[in-house]
């Protein structure tokens, strides 16, 4: 089963292609619309199986649509300790959940909702947080990642983030880039491994660590 959990705020239309590629790969695909989502999911036909939140900023029009298609709303009050995200990520299960959410925005969510991938990742979910231009894979423990990048027709940055102070990622060894790494620990607080880039568009890249919590970021350039 796949989760694809689409928030609130300025989703640009690449991110609208990404949920629709991915609903389209398999039956096996729960929509999950945040709030003011759904009002994005709307504006690009796209219906969500499932929305969450305090209604707070979503739209009549958005309303209309999922009245119209016999969607589903489960409605939370406004004061509440958590956010429409964490509430729409506690109802996935298994290991294949994407986030799609806006890298611009606000920072608050846009923080929030990176901590919250990276949390989940830990016990043991796979998990990738996108909005169609970024994508961010997470890794934590003994992990790796390899990302097929020849789909992608522009040029792209590759950030290897450690997360946590006082505690390296160790063992990173990335292959497919320009610098590549071997066996190579990275602690918070430092740009060393920030802004590379592919050897090769049709990619693979691969990253793999024997420790730590590592966020894997890669971006179209401007």
């Amino acid at each position: 089963m796949r989760y694809v959990v689409v928030t609130g705020g300025p989703l640009t239309d690449e991110a609208a292609e990404l949920v629709k590629r991915l609903s389209g790969t398999s039956d096996d695909v729960v929509i999950i619309a945040c709030d003011e989502g759904c009002d994005f999911l709307a504006r690009h036909e796209i219906v969500p199986d499932i929305v969450v939140g305090d209604m707070d900023s979503i739209s009549e029009d958005g309303l209309k649509f999922i009245e119209s298609h016999n969607v589903f709303a489960e409605k939370y009050p406004v004061e509440k300790d958590q956010t429409d995200s964490e509430i729409a990520l506690e109802k996935t299960e298994g290991s294949d959940v994407y986030l799609i959410t806006p890298f611009g925005g606000r920072p608050d969510h846009l923080i929030a909702n990176i901590q919250l991938v990276l949390g989940l990742r830990r016990e043991g979910r796979k998990m990738i947080i996108a909005d169609g231009k970024t994508y961010c894979y997470p890794l934590y423990g003994e992990d790796s990642v390899d990302i097929d990048i020849s789909s992608f027709d522009k040029p792209l940055s590759v950030s290897l983030i450690p997360w946590e102070f006082g505690s390296p990622v160790t063992g990173v060894t990335a292959k497919g880039l320009y610098y590549p790494l071997e066996d190579r620990d990275l602690n918070a607080g430092s740009t060393f491994s920030f802004s590379n880039h592919p050897v090769s568009k049709n990619g693979p890249i691969a990253v793999s660590i024997r420790s730590g919590l590592l966020l894997v970021m890669v971006t179209f350039e401007n």
